[in-house]
């Protein structure tokens, strides 16, 4: 089978590229899933409803998330009510939403779980190992494919974790950067790497972010209120070829969605 990774969805306009995109992409290279990181799809306050369903509805199987999933109270009853809608599994128990989901890709059951960081990232949460060694135990023999979003800021810390569960996960990708990096590999065990699948959001700025207000923090060191980049929308991920026999990943190649 094959599975698209997308990277950081980032502010409307990525959303709705996506939306009248997508179906079209996965058709031409005949792709079974796709899984994106969504967690700024409604810019920098976590992904609200309609967001969130534009891009279910538009291709996207399964949105993770990561450390701006929970910053609105205002995407609580979605995190609760949508399963196909992830948060960091090493968040505390209490909080809304869960950590990962099993879906059914074409026959085949898609465990995709989503972790995060702890190194330059906040909030700070517990080390995601225990909490993904975990999951992994409770939902053995419910899943073909096992899939894992590391959305984390260190690299050593994103391939630590990778090679500590390789052949665990058929694919471990990482998300957060918004910069897609040349680290594509299969590990030694079968699991499909990269340390960032990179971003989808407007060209033009500074990681989707408008380049005059990233430039203003980095020089005063005063608060600049964040905008949304001007410019077309790309959309950075991986394609990886899986065998749901052996949850293993068989191939693995960086690709990019544009605007014309």
């Amino acid at each position: 089978m094959r599975i698209l990774a997308l990277g950081d969805i980032i502010a409307p306009a990525a959303v709705d590229f996506l939306a009248s995109h997508l179906w079209a992409y996965r058709r031409r290279e005949q792709i079974d899933m796709v899984v994106a990181n969504g967690e700024n799809a409604s810019f920098l306050s976590g992904i609200g409803a309609k967001d969130a369903e534009k891009l279910l509805l538009g291709g996207v199987d399964v949105l993770t998330g990561g450390n701006h999933s929970l910053q609105s109270k205002s995407v609580f009853s979605l995190h609760e009510e949508e399963e196909r809608v992830l948060r960091p599994i090493n968040y505390p128990a209490d909080v809304p939403g869960r950590g990962y989901t099993i879906v059914d890709a074409g026959g085949v059951r898609v465990l995709v779980m989503n972790a995060m960081g702890t190194a330059l990232i906040e909030p700070v949460l517990d080390n995601p190992i225990p909490y993904i060694r975990r999951a992994l135990a409770r939902e053995a023999g419910a899943y073909d494919v096992a899939l894992l979003d590391l959305h984390a800021e260190a690299t050593g810390e994103k391939l630590a974790v990778a090679h500590i569960f390789d052949g665990s996960f058929s694919a471990v990708f990482g998300t957060h950067t918004h910069v897609p990096t040349a680290d594509t590999q299969i590990l030694p065990k079968g699991t499909g790497y990269v340390t960032d699948l990179g971003a989808t959001a407007p060209t033009g700025g500074i990681l989707g972010v408008k380049t005059e207000v990233i430039c203003t923090r980095a020089e005063q060191k005063l608060a600049a209120s964040y905008q949304v980049a001007q410019g077309p929308v790309r959309a950075e991920g991986v394609l990886f070829d899986i065998d749901p026999e052996q949850n293993r990943c068989t191939a693995l190649r960086r690709v990019a969605l544009t605007e014309a």
